[in-house]
């Protein structure tokens, strides 16, 4: 009988915010503990043991665990079966599984409690399943691998935290002989020299924010933040900017971000990103022509290229979503956490193979308007705004680049 009395008192507690997900309000469940106290006459094991006693049994009521999963299951899986399931292949997944073990963050686990902490392999495999799979709550995460949900909190953060230290070393500006590498991939491949990569932004979607919800309105009209990313020839993140509200616009992102500021570092020794109409076009951002109507057959050509050649990051953001399907839709509630989960994401994008993409599951289309921001913007047309430049200030001195370019282009189409 106290058990349901527990568990009513706690249910009803954990759903009375209409905004609060399954997952998340039971990541709180020990906050309820003194309303318990509370509510209940009967004497319940005292203390914070006893709290935690309370919370693992709500936590295991009704579920269905898998016993042993990573254990028994997974290595039966074949190479593919194991790539569809975890995203990555086995070694990426073995290499990240010794990296962990050997952090303070894995080794500050050992002995604490008198219990044997969840293995290295373990969190690996629970993180990748749980980005990976567009469905997976962290409820059905916790069943499958046997964990209850506020342990698999604990899993998730600190696999974040160990891939965003991680992060400077994996997600970095090319080395002078990466530069040459890129630059002749570009030259030989489309005809345009110096080119570094491009830059580009996506959206990532998100439920209603609790706070600022116009800010996070897009042009598309459903919720998102912003990720701006730039790769390479092999479609690998060489800097990443994640978290302005889905309102702002691309150039307004770019000039807040670290990426603008070190334009000249990652330039240094000659060398350009590529950007669409709605960056500025300076010396170390090159930009399309703007379709006025009036572009001569050279700058026609010049947009062509430059649009093969930029495709490459649309492609990486992509790739990047389809890997880890949690992208096309965050259910989180905290901001920050979202941030932080996105960028460990493109740690895990640039240690993979992207060329196993075809194991995966179609890409999703994640850019449908959201009839809760249509609410809040008054919409009666749910048609979406159309693209916009933004009109971004052009400096002469990119300007002048770019004429040199297209010129040279057309020397080297007629040579």
């Amino acid at each position: 009988m106290m058990a349901k009395n527990i568990a009513d008192i706690v249910m009803r507690n954990l759903f009375e915010n209409e905004d609060s997900s399954e997952d998340e309000a039971a990541i709180n469940l020990p906050n309820i503990g003194l309303q318990i106290m509370r509510e209940l006459d009967e004497d319940i094991p005292a203390g914070v043991q006893g709290l935690q006693e309370i919370v693992e049994l709500l936590e295991r009521r009704d579920r269905v665990a898998v016993p042993l999963y990573v254990e028994q299951t997974v290595p039966l899986y074949s190479d593919e079966e194991f790539v569809s399931h975890f995203r990555m292949k086995r070694g990426v997944v073995n290499d990240l599984s010794v990296r962990f073990r050997n952090t303070e963050i894995f080794r500050s686990l050992l002995g604490h409690g008198g219990y044997e902490p969840v293995t290295p392999e373990k969190h690996v495999l629970v993180f990748l399943w749980f980005v990976g799979h567009q469905t997976a709550s962290y409820r059905d995460v916790g069943d499958r691998f046997d964990l209850s949900i506020s342990c698999l909190h604990d899993v998730i953060t600190r696999m974040i935290n160990f891939l965003l230290e991680l992060a400077p070393t994996v997600i970095c500006f090319p080395t002078e002989a990466e530069k040459q590498t890129t630059k002749m991939h570009y030259l030989t491949t489309k005809g345009l020299p110096d080119v570094l990569g491009s830059v580009d932004g996506t959206h990532i979607r998100i439920d209603k924010p609790a706070e600022d919800k116009d800010a996070y309105i897009n042009r598309k009209h459903y919720f998102s933040f912003q990720m701006q990313g730039a790769v390479n020839e092999k479609k690998q993140f060489i800097d990443v900017f994640i978290g302005y509200p889905g309102s702002v616009h691309d150039a307004r992102v770019f000039a807040n971000s670290s990426l603008s500021r070190d334009m000249h570092t990652l330039c240094r020794g000659g060398g350009y990103m590529l950007g669409d109409a709605a960056y500025p076009c300076m010396p170390q951002l090159i930009t399309p022509y703007r379709d006025n109507g009036h572009l001569t057959v050279a700058q026609r050509q010049f947009n062509m290229t430059h649009s093969s050649c930029r495709i490459s990051v649309e492609h990486a953001f992509g790739k990047l979503k389809q890997r880890f399907r949690q992208l096309y839709h965050l259910k989180l509630q905290d901001m920050r956490r979202m941030v932080q989960l996105v960028h460990a994401c493109c740690v895990l994008h640039n240690l993979a193979d992207l060329d196993d993409l075809n194991i995966f599951e179609p890409p999703d289309v994640d850019d449908l308007p959201d009839p809760e921001a249509h609410r809040i913007l008054g919409v009666v047309d749910p048609a979406p705004a159309a693209d916009e430049d933004g009109n971004p200030d052009d400096l002469p001195t990119g300007q002048n680049l770019r004429d040199e370019l297209c010129r040279q282009l057309v020397a080297r189409r007629h040579n």
